[in-house]
């Protein structure tokens, strides 16, 4: 029922809103979906700059916390790298945008793309390795990362570098964040065929 969006074969990020509805990304059409409890779907918008390929899209989408949000939180592909972008939201429609993150490295595969707000309401960022995994060790290079930042894009200032965006490193693909009941955090991460991992970070 409802305005079934064309893209909705590649679904990929989702996100709760307070009134019960859910946030659905279409990584392939760059679309964003509202999907009712009921089962009710429709577009609340298309995300401008998306150049999807391989794994690559519109990936993660992240919902500050609070009753009446007025922005939403995406990951994508771009044409040269992988982005943290800010939009307006009215409550049915997605408006303007703003990049907070860039410089994300991006290939065919391993471009991660989760992102979650914590229990100390920053913003995490889950990156791929993008198929390097020298890079995932480098504390310079933002790829195969968890990066931790507040809503403007900038390291929160606990960080182990305060001026770095980096939370924790050596990360192949990250594609789950989740916090436990001590709001310890945990990642879950494909590994090379079978060797999948579950991490507390």
């Amino acid at each position: 029922t409802g305005t079934v969006a064309s893209g909705l074969n590649t679904p990929w990020g989702m996100a709760r809103l307070p009134d019960r509805k859910a946030l659905l990304t279409s990584r392939d059409t760059a679309e964003v979906l509202s999907v009712a409890p009921d089962g009710v779907t429709e577009v609340v918008g298309n995300v401008s700059g998306v150049v999807p390929g391989g794994e690559g899209g519109l990936l993660g989408i992240a919902v500050p916390q609070g009753p009446s949000p007025t922005e939403v939180f995406v990951y994508y592909t771009a044409e040269s790298d992988n982005r943290v972008a800010r939009l307006a939201w009215d409550g049915a429609r997605l408006g303007a945008q703003r990049v907070i993150l860039s410089g994300i490295p991006k290939e065919a595969i391993h471009d991660g793309g989760r992102i979650a707000f914590g229990p100390d309401e920053f913003l995490y960022v889950a990156t791929g390795d993008a198929g390097d995994a020298e890079r995932a060790q480098d504390p310079a290079s933002l790829s195969g990362k968890i990066l931790r930042i507040d809503q403007a894009g900038q390291p929160a200032a606990s960080n182990p570098d305060p001026t770095s965006p980096v939370w924790s490193l050596g990360h192949r693909n990250v594609q789950g964040l989740a916090w436990d009941d001590d709001d310890r955090l945990w990642a879950t991460e494909f590994g090379q065929d079978d060797v999948d991992e579950l991490n507390l970070i």
